[in-house]
């Protein structure tokens, strides 16, 4: 399942938001969430926010008006 949800990024520029990954996976965000959380832990996709620059870089991810609006995406790690 884990091979699935990383095939889903090929051709993906601006990566995909959980909500969108769930859809595709035909799978509840919560399960997806976890299986997320270890690809990103594990190096293989990083947490980017809705305009493209990465998250876990930035330092204001608690006060970012952009991630509270539009929330994290993901895409595969360079």
């Amino acid at each position: 399942m884990l091979n699935q949800l990383v095939g889903l990024f090929e051709n993906r520029e601006n990566g995909l938001s959980l909500s969108e990954i769930a859809r595709a996976m035909q799978a509840q965000p919560s399960a997806v969430l976890a299986m997320i959380e270890l690809l990103v832990q594990k190096g293989k996709l990083i947490e980017v926010g809705p305009d493209g620059k990465c998250c876990t870089t930035c330092g204001l991810q608690s006060d970012c008006n952009l991630l509270a609006a539009r929330g994290k995406r993901y895409r595969i790690a360079p």
